[in-house]
């Protein structure tokens, strides 16, 4: 008898009896040292409880924390009780095979040593972060805390906060007669208020903040270190009186005022190509290689707010920066400004715009979790190539494919099962043009540049079993911005066609006995118009708001056209292109508000609402314009599209996920979120809402909406939630429990437990 042996299960074999072997974590500690195993609850005395304490404890929790190894999510307090990085360490770190020193590097974790955390510097580090917040008499104590095994160890912090010193005024000093001026008629934003806690950072951030003033008037030599703070605790007890004192020997060109000369604009294909061409205005010039600039030079010009023979301005520097970086045309953007000459009495400064391009064509794949038209989630693929400056004005030419594919296996609120999988393949095609292409526009000033976007695409839906169903689009977008906080996009045309390539036996039968999904999945051409717009609160509010409304119509010029040619505006089966046209009015809002609650929680309120009116040329609304609820970002407690509309409600599984849309929604959420341990947090939520429809169908009993079923007919859900932060995204796993669901009697009116619930995974917040 041969026995043939694997060598990777051989590897396996002996590296799982290497580890058993290597359990003591503590093998290989110095005999004078100790493995840091966490820390104790960080104890603070003698505080205050106030927004101000709040946030200084943060950050003297982050000064102190040190994970361990094997630390659960980044903590400082709580670890797996399986360090495998620092088994693997013990086990090979000493060996030099070639294996070992393979696993090391790829697997191990050394010792976390108590001299290497060096507690006396951390503590010594967070008591000056608290005398740089007003606490002066703070003081940040530790004791090493000896284990069980006596080569583990964990580490307590005593935090003695003090007295917090506030501030008593500020007065500005030695300041020349024009700055003074400018500091007066700007001291309604000035960032130090009396009674305000002592901060540092505000501290800075004031001197940066007149830095800018004066900046911005023309004083572009000036900087923050050309005046500086003098503090006295003593003369007012507890307090904190300031003095910002302008530095006596600065420069002449400090105290001067400059003007803009002119300005050379090189443009390079890399860093250090040297520039042979060029052309010369009067106050412009443009250097560069070959017959022609490769860039139209307006495209710059445009957004360029520094002009020849203004006064010199920060603010529109940085502007001209970010908006010249923003059109992804350059892989570096230098600004240079040089005085004219040598002169004492010189003052204009002569700009020199140095662009190096970025490679012209981008190719890129993507791997992502997709939402599709069911509103689930599945993995998706995107290959495209994208070209810079397509035409030489700025534009980008993108060209991709992209396939996905989705499924669902779960129950219903009412036992019953549901299955579904699909697939989505297709193309798209995007001009990019950096600027508003209007026939008549007023000139105004843009927060950022505006672009215009023309888009084709073509998609392909495959419903496993049912259907094949081709949708192809072209569409006219333009987006712009004219403050920091408000976002607006229109797409005056939008030309969309919807037909079934392909349907089964089993469909056909589905669509005959449902009216209703004959009619709104009929082959049909849908020209919209659409308009949003969204606000979002400044990145520097505590409680911030974000609040979008997007309002779309389809078909009434086209209407109107039928009419002014003789055909009544009601009369049904107009057609375009020989298929007939939708006809509606969409309008769908959506609103959350964010509380900071306490240390590393919040709570978020959500709520949405949608409308779509079909008229004219429509029976119903198509498809794809219509609204549902469910799934990951809707109520957690249910699937997508099996609650509503109304009371509505089929015991079919063909059809479970397909009729389960309306022409009204309304939902709302409520969402506590709590910080566990390290970058691990916690989720509590309950979730409302519905769809109904605004006209009966004769097919969908109970799903009209009437105002006196809307709490009856409202699904509600609770339930609880894990989110990993990894800084650039959150993965996000919900537990949903249904607590009553609109076609039953009663409040709680779930079948069993086991019935009334659903698990979703999702990359994001849901709101």
């Amino acid at each position: 008898m041969k026995i043939k042996i694997n060598s990777s299960s051989l590897y396996v074999a002996l590296l799982t009896v290497c580890l058993l072997s290597s359990c003591s974590s503590t093998k290989n500690i110095p005999e004078d040292d100790q493995l840091f195993v966490g820390l104790t609850k960080i104890e603070y005395q003698n505080y205050e409880k106030n927004s101000h304490f709040l946030s200084v404890k943060e950050e003297v929790e982050a000064a102190l924390a040190t994970a361990p190894n094997g630390a659960l999510f980044g903590s400082s307090y709580y670890r797996s009780p399986f360090p495998y990085g620092l088994w693997i360490w013990n086990t090979f770190s000493k060996s030099r095979s070639v294996f070992s020193k393979w696993m090391t590097k790829s697997f191990g974790k050394p010792p976390v040593l108590m001299s290497r955390v060096n507690p006396e510097l951390r503590a010594n580090v967070a008591n000056e972060l608290l005398r740089s917040n007003g606490y002066f008499d703070a003081k940040v104590e530790y004791k090493v805390i000896t284990q069980k095994n006596p080569k583990k160890a964990k580490i307590g912090y005593t935090v003695n906060m003090g007295h917090l010193y506030r501030i008593d005024s500020l007065r500005y000093v030695n300041f020349p007669p024009r700055a003074d001026s400018l500091i007066r008629s700007t001291l309604s934003e000035t960032l130090i208020h009396p009674g305000d806690p002592f901060k540092v950072s505000t501290l800075d951030a004031e001197r940066t903040r007149l830095s800018n003033v004066f900046r911005n008037n023309g004083y572009y030599y000036y900087q923050p270190g050309y005046a500086s703070y003098l503090a006295d605790t003593i003369s007012v007890p507890d307090t904190v009186q300031l003095r910002l004192q302008f530095a006596d020997n600065t420069p002449a060109n400090v105290r001067r005022k400059w003007y803009l000369g002119k300005v050379n604009l090189e443009l390079r294909k890399d860093y250090m190509e040297q520039l042979n061409d060029s052309l010369v205005h009067r106050y412009f010039t443009v250097r560069f290689n070959g017959r022609k600039p490769p860039l139209r030079t307006r495209v710059i010009l445009r957004d360029l707010k520094l002009r020849p023979r203004k006064v010199y301005s920060y603010d529109d520097y940085l502007q001209s920066a970010n908006k010249i970086t923003s059109t992804g045309l350059f892989s570096y953007v230098d600004f240079k400004f040089n005085p004219r000459d040598t002169t004492e009495n010189c003052d204009t400064l002569d700009l020199t715009l140095n662009c190096v391009f970025d490679k012209p064509y981008d190719l890129y794949v993507e791997a992502n979790m997709v939402g599709k038209t069911s509103g689930k989630l599945g993995p998706g693929a995107v290959i495209g190539i994208s070209r810079r400056n397509a035409f030489r004005g700025g534009e980008k030419l993108d060209i991709n494919i992209n396939g996905s594919y989705e499924w669902q296996t779960g129950h219903n609120a009412d036992g019953s099962s549901s299955k579904m999988n699909s697939y989505e393949y297709g193309a798209n095609v995007s001009l990019t043009l950096p600027r508003l292409v209007l026939p008549f526009w007023r000139r105004v000033r843009w927060y950022n540049t505006p672009s215009t976007i023309l888009k084709a695409s073509s998609s392909v839906i495959n419903r496993s079993g049912y259907f094949k169903r081709h949708i192809v689009s072209g569409e006219l977008t333009y987006n712009f911005q004219r403050t920091a906080t408000s976002v607006h996009q229109l797409s005056p045309l939008i030309l969309q066609y919807e037909y079934m390539q392909h349907m089964t036996e089993a469909f056909g039968e589905v669509m005959n006995d449902n009216p209703y999904l004959l009619v709104t999945m009929a082959d049909q051409f849908v020209p919209k118009m659409r308009y949003s717009y969204t606000y979002t609160s400044p990145s520097t509010y505590r409680s911030p708001i974000y609040w979008q409304v997007v309002v779309s119509e389809a078909s009434n010029l086209l209407s109107l056209g039928y009419m002014a040619a003789g055909q009544k505006w009601n009369e049904k089966s107009k057609q375009m292109f020989k298929n007939p046209y939708a006809q509606f009015f969409k309008i769908e809002t959506d609103f959350s508000k964010t509380w900071a609650v306490g240390d590393y929680s919040q709570l978020v309120g959500h709520v949405s609402a949608g409308l779509i009116w079909a008229y004219g040329n429509s029976v119903s609304a198509p498809y794809s314009e219509q609204f549902y609820v469910g799934g990951a970002n809707s109520i957690r407690a249910f699937n997508v599209r099996s609650i509503g509309p109304g009371a509505y409600h089929t015991d079919s599984e063909r059809i479970s996920y397909m009729d389960q849309t309306g022409d009204m929604k309304l939902q709302a959420n409520l969402e506590y979120r709590f910080r566990l341990f390290g970058d691990l947090y916690g989720a509590t939520f309950l979730d409302a809402g519905n769809v109904w429809a605004l006209r009966d169908d004769g097919y969908r009993t109970n799903s009209v909406f009437k105002v006196k079923n809307l709490l009856k007919e409202t699904a509600l859900g609770t339930g609880i939630g894990l989110r990993y932060d990894l800084e650039f995204f959150v993965l996000r796993l919900d537990w949903g429990i249904g607590l009553h669901v609109p076609y039953k009697k009663g409040f709680y009116n779930i079948s069993s437990f086991a019935d009334g619930q659903s698990l979703h995974f999702a990359i994001g917040y849901p709101f």
